[in-house]
């Protein structure tokens, strides 16, 4: 099923409920307007006005949320994407969400460690606000509510990947591929897994609120979110075909938040278990093949006030099980360890109308980072002006050092109703 037909039978499905709920509907929602100027080509690559509607109607039953979000940019068709679309059914001490649903899961920010559920829509590498980087999905999700705790149950029907960025995007970057000049090879488009009830995904989680500590644990069966090389075959004497398709893993992790006197503390880890990841060996044939290797991902962060400022750090560790140097992910060479840092301070002036902010990825390994500085000023009645910058600096062979022609200043004029 395309994309447009998904969103149309999602919102007619959904309007076909709305008899059932007996109560008022209320719409909200944001216009923005963002343009970028980007440095190295002194160009303005980026044009995009944004409408981003909810519409939310409140029943005896419970409720019914729709999302709907459309895109315009000069000289391209006008896209239409499904943010959400669900129902929400509350019981005595259940809650019950049918629908295109976005699910957030743990203590990261801007990172995903057990936030698996939602795959991601990079369309705008990950510079797009954090809550528009998670993609709906098909699911029933269950919260039964026992004191203190919540036993979580999320089915999700079937697969939906991650959005790359698009053809022609400045965040499009093409893989190298591991053949001499004299051979030609064909990336075909990942094979999707057929929509079925063996391939849908599954995740359970159970969690504690409380004052001083909350914590969550939790797993799943799901597809990893990037395709994968599952064969490369000889068409010819000088001609490649490079199939491609997504792979299946369980994963158990958890997180917890505490107050450590004035200071948060958060923690996250997820273990992969034999995760699927690529190899390249050039003295092989085929040269890229599939292995399996348990995957540990951590992080820990702290939240303070300082100074009237709110302050924030992450560290972040993935470690590779029985690494060696042939692993490779979208054709990148994966580390034993890698590490990553995050750091946020953010302050408001003007009785609360101006908001400068700072956040920062540093990955270590190669040395590399994104800088996002930005100013916003609230003009009153929803309406809020934008401008800041996106940085990337450092080895052009880390996550971030590979985007540095395209460092930007932006400005976005955002209307909230």
């Amino acid at each position: 099923m395309n994309r447009k037909k998904l969103i149309t039978t999602s919102l007619l499905g959904a309007l076909l409920f709305t008899p059932l709920f007996a109560g008022d509907g209320v719409f909200s929602g944001m216009v923005r307007d963002y343009a970028a100027f980007r440095f190295s080509q002194t160009d303005l690559p980026v044009h995009e006005i944004t409408a981003d509607v909810r519409y939310e109607y409140y029943g005896d039953l419970g409720k019914l949320t729709l999302h709907p979000i459309a895109y315009s940019n000069p000289n391209k068709d006008l896209e239409l994407s499904l943010g959400e679309a669900y129902m929400d059914f509350y019981l005595e001490s259940t809650d019950v969400r049918i629908g295109m649903q976005k699910v957030i899961w743990g203590e990261a920010e801007g990172a995903f460690i057990t936030d698996l559920v939602s795959p991601r829509n990079l369309r705008s590498f990950i510079l797009a606000d954090f809550t528009e980087i998670r993609k709906a999905v098909p699911a029933i999700k269950v919260d039964h509510y026992v004191g203190d705790y919540t036993v979580e149950a999320i089915w999700i029907s079937h697969f939906i990947p991650f959005s790359p960025p698009s053809e022609g995007s400045m965040w499009k970057q093409e893989a190298t591929l591991p053949f001499p000049s004299a051979i030609t090879a064909t990336v075909k488009d990942p094979t999707m897994p057929d929509s079925s009830l063996e391939n849908s995904e599954l995740f359970l989680s159970l969690s504690h609120f409380a004052p001083q500590l909350s914590w969550t644990v939790n797993g799943g069966y799901l597809w990893g979110d990037e395709p994968l090389v599952t064969s490369v075959i000889t068409t010819g004497a000088t001609t490649r075909d490079i199939a491609q398709g997504y792979e299946r893993y369980p994963f158990v992790g958890g997180s917890l938040n505490t107050s450590l006197a004035s200071v948060v503390l958060r923690a996250e880890a997820a273990l992969a278990l034999d995760k699927p990841m690529n190899t390249l060996d050039m003295s092989a044939n085929p040269p890229i093949s599939l292995e399996k290797h348990h995957q540990v991902q951590t992080l820990v962060g702290l939240d303070w006030n300082m100074f009237g400022a709110q302050w924030s750090s992450q560290y972040l560790m993935i470690y590779t099980h029985e690494h060696h140097d042939q692993l490779i992910s979208q054709m990148k060479s994966i580390k034993e360890f890698s590490h990553t840092l995050t750091f946020r301070v953010q302050d408001t002036f003007l009785d609360e109308r101006l908001t400068a902010k700072l956040f920062t990825y540093v990955e270590l390994d190669p040395a590399n980072a994104l800088f996002r500085p930005s100013l916003s000023y609230n003009l009153g009645d929803g309406v809020i002006v934008e401008g800041g910058a996106e940085l990337f600096v450092g080895d052009e062979g880390g996550t971030f050092g590979s985007y540095q022609d395209n460092s930007l200043a932006f400005l976005s004029l955002r209307w909230y109703f």
